[in-house]
C-alpha cells in the first residue's frame, strides 16, 4: 500500500514510480503513435478530414466513463472489504489474546504457548491469501510446525490445532463453559474472517466484463483520431495519449484495486498488520523485547 503525503502542485507531474504510468505507458506509446498516423493520413492524402464530426467519440467516451466508473467501483468495493475483513481480524485476534490470558487460574505457560500459536497462524493466513511461502515466524511461533508440511490449506488446520487445545484446557477445567463459549466464538469469527479473504481472493471480476471494457477502450482510443484531426492538426496525437492515460491508467488501477492480497504497491500490507498483531499479542504476554513496526520502504508499505 502507498503511504505517503499528499504531493505537491509542482511535484504532481513528476512522480513516476508511485503512479500508474509504469504500467501503461506501453498503451499510451501506442495510441500516440497511431494518432500520429492519422495526423500524417490528414495532410497527406486527398481525403479531407475537416467534415470529421467528434459528436460519437462523445457519446461513446461518455457511456465509456460510466462503464469504467462502475467497474472501479467493483473493485474497489472488493479492496475495501478486504480491508474491513483484516481489521475485524485484528480486533478478533486481540480479544481472543485477552479472554486467555486475562482468566484468573490455570496454568499461564501452557496459555501463553497457545497465543503464541495465534500469531504463527496470523503469519500463515498472510502467506496463504498471497499464495506464498509460509514466513519463517509462522514455524518460530508453531510447535512441532513440521507436522503441518503435508497440509494443504496449513492455516486452517493450525486454527484446528489451536481449537484442539482450547477444548482441552476446557476439558481439564482451565476455564468455564462460559469463557469457552466466548473464545469459542472468537475462533469462529476468525475462520469466518478467513473464509471471507478467500472467497475474494479466488472470485475476480467476471472475465467477459474486463474483456468487453478493455476492447473498448481500445476501439475508442484508436479511433479518436479520426474525429479530432479536423480541429486540433498536429496536436492530436497529445491529446489522444490524455485520453488514452486517462481511460487506460483507471483500467489498470481497477486491476490492482481488484487484487487486494497482491503485491502490487496498491494492495494491502499484509505484512505489515501480521507485524501489528505480533506485537499486540507479544505485549499481552507481557514480553520487553518487541520487533518494530515494519515501515513504509519508498513508500510502498507491505
Amino acid at each position: 500500500m502507498i503511504v505517503r503525503g499528499r504531493p505537491k502542485v509542482w511535484e504532481l507531474f513528476g512522480i513516476w514510480r508511485l503512479s500508474i504510468l509504469p504500467r501503461i505507458t506501453p498503451q499510451i506509446l501506442l495510441v500516440a503513435a497511431v494518432s500520429a498516423l492519422w495526423t500524417w493520413a490528414a495532410h497527406r492524402l486527398p481525403y479531407d478530414f475537416r467534415g470529421s464530426n467528434v459528436a460519437p467519440f462523445t457519446l461513446l467516451g461518455i457511456a465509456l466513463s460510466i462503464f469504467l466508473g462502475f467497474r472501479n467501483n467493483a473493485c474497489y468495493d472488493r479492496w475495501w472489504e478486504a480491508r474491513h475483513q483484516l481489521g475485524m481480524l485484528i480486533s478478533e485476534v486481540r480479544s481472543l489474546a485477552r479472554f486467555t490470558l486475562a482468566t484468573a487460574g490455570g496454568n499461564r505457560a501452557r496459555r501463553a504457548l497457545v497465543v503464541r500459536e495465534i500469531i504463527g497462524w496470523v503469519y500463515a493466513l498472510m502467506s496463504h491469501l498471497r499464495t506464498e511461502p509460509m514466513p519463517p515466524e509462522a514455524a518460530h511461533y508453531t510447535p512441532d510446525y513440521s507436522s503441518l508440511g503435508n497440509k494443504r490449506d496449513i492455516p486452517e488446520a493450525l486454527l484446528q490445532r489451536i481449537a484442539d487445545q482450547y477444548a482441552a484446557m476446557l476439558a481439564e477445567g482451565e476455564f468455564g463453559e462460559i469463557v469457552y463459549q466466548r473464545i469459542d466464538e472468537r475462533l469462529s469469527n476468525m475462520a469466518t474472517i478467513k473464509a471471507a479473504c478467500e472467497r475474494i481472493r479466488t472470485t475476480p471480476t467476471p472475465f467477459a466484463y474486463t474483456l468487453l471494457l478493455h476492447r473498448t477502450a481500445y476501439a475508442f482510443c484508436f479511433l479518436l483520431p479520426y474525429g479530432l484531426v479536423g480541429e486540433l492538426g498536429y496536436a492530436t496525437p497529445f491529446f489522444s495519449a490524455l485520453v488514452a492515460y486517462t481511460f487506460f491508467g483507471l483500467d489498470a488501477l481497477g486491476d490492482e484495486m481488484q487484487e487486494p492480497f497482491g503485491t502490487l504497491p496498491n494492495a494491502l500490507p499484509l505484512s505489515a498488520m501480521a507485524r501489528t498483531m505480533e506485537i499486540s499479542l507479544l505485549e499481552a504476554l507481557g514480553e520487553n523485547d518487541l520487533p518494530e513496526p515494519l515501515q513504509p520502504i519508498d513508500s510502498v508499505l507491505r
